[in-house]
């Protein structure tokens, strides 16, 4: 066989299982940045200890004009949270803040009363990323809405819950002669931030854009730090970078603006960054917490067991990773780490089996019922009990897993237990059986009966012990590579609720979403999909795509990048997103309700065009035009309904697509005139992709498809009838092994567990059909499908991908 055009499927298309955290998160592979700036320090501000930086200029200036840029990762959320307050008292002052729901605030205060207020619509909750936040005044601008400006990671806000903005040439609180004080209120101890603060830079006189600071990593998508030239600061201006830790307030713009630190130590000072993000803590359950940057966990002192898990975003499914904990509370906890194969899933909730208790193996502190003090664990089951030693107050326990050959160990004080020798492969004390490359490990700690602390370290201080060589940090940039390109069409669905289809796409933007299974018009979800990245995306806290302690699963279809280029192929022009490598394209265009055409992009003819009002009432979900379809483009589908194919010139035009265009009619499904349209469009490529039909037999020995390859996904329609006409979703990756489980509807809400099994195996060439459900094999029934690999049959070219 010859070598296929795409040797490896998943860098076009790639299915995706994550589990809501109910903040925000970054799902998908977890790749390392490309940095441009290097950011090495941060500092930890930690609202136990009420923390400030804090400074009184000695002069007056620009009162109007300034601009702050931070870097923030986020501890403790859900509270009022001042990131300045610059003013004669927490009365009279101007300030910025999260507020108690999580929104970005600016406010000057005079008399105690807001006079100018600025509250987004967004919420910002996830404690897994730095965020980058620019805030820019300019209060002299003719525009009020540019007046002042937030940014973060780059992009506007433009969205607000509340927008007062300043008058013309108002004078705020900010250069004057009071205090500046950075992460607690002006003469108290009230609404510290708990975070990390990293590389804070203020410009007195200048209103500066996010280019200034940051800049867009076109190889993952994402926000990065830049290095900083050419920035004049001003007479008020500093630069934080936390460089010294015994002077955490060091000003190093030139300008020696030194801030006197209160309530910081040197402790606080540690080498996690937007460019060396390490690991630390977010889901906790009945009672468990963090503290200290999220580094020191407490298991809490309510009976009975309950966990804490590091975030989902640095889970690890291959390699070799090292950690520590200090002990500081021996109690009744037991420390160690879980898998996605523990029930709970990566992140677990409070309540049924997704109880604390779910380890894969721990080492218990204390003892209580069944757990005997200094023993060691696997899989929550006490008859395999390993009795090593007792752990001490300031014990530092080692932790070390090897995922490429399932074995784990731990250690105390630099010892290892049953005398291993994790380098060597020597000593593996168990915990890591369910290593597979597929399911991945997170640290964690659990609480049996009294409370255990812990202190964290996953290297982002200096470590006790030396780790065992070949073993690394849980830091973004150790993190494996991926081959999957940046997401252009992210499809979303909840497994566990009956929530609507979630499509986003890279041509219209962040936070605009349709859905699959409803007519009517593209909605903004300000807390949505935020950034489309390399091998996944970045999200909010939609109920949608990121509720605490459910199931997703997101498809995506690689495109240009977010690259867009006009097009005149057709008669109407056209923006056009093409990746014509995978037959994939983005089509945007204004409809005109005559006979028309459209440029795709595409090398080939789409074998299957999707098109979509995007901005008129509720008219129609997306239509469907198949070549596969016995009747083609003579018919169209809505994919929001399980009716059969519908004759309708008015739709297609009664015209197939060619090389360069596709051919829309005088409906409004197609070319509403004067809205604006969508369309998807797709054509097979040899071992990627395949788009076809075929006849039911009505037997448990049905039909055999041949693809070219093993589909990781697979989208199938009756098109004869309307009984058992469901557009049925499978996917290798919500179900590996054969046969697969059930479908998920694209013309419906359901939850997958409330679905009928649809009974096939996907095999290294295709598919075959072992039930006679309506819904893909009725004796009569005619079926289009749409499939994507993720190998083709001959894998990289040499070594054929089996079925599973």
């Amino acid at each position: 066989m010859a070598t296929p055009t795409i040797p490896n499927g998943e860098e076009y298309f790639f299915p995706i299982i994550y589990e809501g955290n109910g903040a925000g998160q970054r799902v998908g592979k977890f790749v390392p940045f490309t940095d441009n700036g290097t950011i090495a320090n941060s500092c930890i501000f930690n609202d136990d200890d009420s923390p400030e930086l804090s400074r009184t200029p000695s002069s007056e200036t620009n009162r109007d004009t300034f601009t702050l840029s931070f870097w923030i990762k986020r501890c403790n959320i859900g509270s009022l949270q001042l990131i300045f307050q610059h003013g004669a008292n927490a009365n009279n002052c101007t300030q910025f803040s999260f507020d108690s729901s999580d929104r970005l605030q600016y406010q000057q205060v005079d008399g105690g009363s807001n006079t100018d207020s600025l509250v987004t619509n967004r919420t910002f909750e996830d404690t897994s990323k730095f965020y980058h936040i620019l805030l820019a005044v300019d209060t002299t601008q003719a525009t009020e809405a540019n007046r002042v400006r937030m940014y973060v990671d780059g992009d506007e806000i433009t969205s607000w819950s509340t927008a007062n903005y300043p008058t013309q040439n108002t004078d705020t609180d900010v250069n004057t002669t009071t205090e500046f004080s950075i992460g607690r209120q002006l003469s108290g101890t009230a609404y510290s931030p708990d975070c990390y603060f990293a590389e804070m830079n203020f410009v007195d006189g200048t209103q500066h854009t996010p280019s200034t600071f940051g800049i867009t990593d076109t190889s993952t998508n994402r926000w990065i730090p830049k290095t900083l030239t050419g920035i004049t600061y001003g007479t008020n201006g500093f630069r934080l970078q936390f460089q010294d830790s015994s002077s955490l307030g060091d000003d190093t713009s030139g300008n020696t603006n030194d801030f006197t630190a209160t309530n910081l130590a040197s402790t606080d000072q540690t080498t996690s960054s937007p460019t060396q993000n390490f690991n630390t803590f977010a889901s906790f359950n009945s009672g468990t917490s963090a503290t200290d940057g999220n580094l020191i966990v407490s298991t809490g002192t309510t009976n009975g067991a309950a966990q804490a898990v590091a975030q989902s975003g640095f889970g690890v499914a291959t390699g070799k990773w090292y950690w520590e904990v200090k002990i500081t509370t021996t109690g009744a906890g037991l420390w160690g780490w879980k898998d996605d194969g523990s029930a709970g899933g990566s992140q677990a909730s409070t309540s049924g089996t997704q109880g604390g208790g779910n380890f894969s193996g721990a080492l218990s502190t204390g003892a209580s019922g069944q757990y005997s003090a200094g023993s060691w664990f696997i899989d929550h089951r006490y008859t395999e009990e390993v009795n090593y030693t007792t752990v001490s107050t300031n014990d530092v326990l080692m932790f070390a897993m090897d995922l490429d050959s399932g074995k784990g160990y731990c250690g105390k004080n630099g010892t290892w237990f049953n005398s291993a020798n994790p380098a060597n492969g020597t000593g593996a004390i168990g915990g890591c059986h369910r290593a597979n490359g597929i399911n991945k490990f997170y640290p964690c700690a659990v609480r049996s009966d009294s409370n255990s602390v812990g202190e964290f370290n996953f290297g982002q201080k200096s470590f006790a012990h030396t780790p065992p060589t070949g073993f690394s940090t849980l830091q973004q940039d150790n993190l494996p590579e991926t081959a999957k390109g940046i997401s252009g069409l992210v499809w979303t669905k909840n497994r566990d609720a009956a929530d609507n289809h979630q499509l986003y796409d890279s041509s219209r933007g962040k936070q605009l979403v349709l859905a699959s299974n409803t007519d009517g018009i593209e909605s903004t979800v300000v807390d949505g999909l935020q950034k489309f990245l390399k091998g996944g995306q970045q999200i909010e806290d939609s109920d949608a795509i990121n509720t605490a302690g459910e199931s997703f699963v997101s498809w995506n279809w690689v495109a240009n990048g977010g690259t867009t280029a006009s097009n005149t192929d057709g008669s109407i022009a056209s923006t056009v997103q093409a990746n014509t490598t995978a037959g994939f394209s983005i089509v945007k265009y204004v409809g005109t309700g005559a006979n028309a055409t459209v440029g795709h992009g595409l090398s080939s003819a789409p074998e299957w065009v999707m098109t979509r009002i995007r901005n008129a009432g509720s008219v129609a979900g997306f239509a469907v035009g198949c070549t596969a379809d016995p009747s083609g483009f003579n018919n169209f589908l809505y994919l929001n309904e399980t009716t059969a194919s519908t004759a309708s010139a008015a739709t297609w035009n009664n015209t197939a697509p060619t090389n360069s265009v596709f051919s829309v009619g005088t409906s409004e499904i197609g070319n509403y005139n004067g809205y604006n349209m969508l369309a998807y469009c797709w054509h097979s490529v040899d071992g990627f992709s395949k788009i076809g039909f075929f006849k039911g037999n009505g037997s448990t020995d049905g039909p055999m498809i041949y693809t070219g390859f093993r589909p990781a996904w697979l989208l199938i329609k009756r098109t004869d009838s309307s009984t058992g006409g469901n557009w049925s979703i499978i996917d290798s990756t919500r179900y590996p092994a054969n046969p697969i489980g059930p479908p998920l509807l694209a013309d419906s809400t359901d939850a997958e567990s409330g679905l009928s099994s649809i009974t096939m195996d996907l095999l290294s060439n295709g598919f075959k059909i072992r039930n006679t459900l309506n819904s893909n094999n009725n004796s009569s029934g005619t079926y289009i499908y749409m499939a994507f690999a993720s190998n083709p049959f001959v894998g990289d070219g040499t070594s054929p991908v089996t079925a599973r």
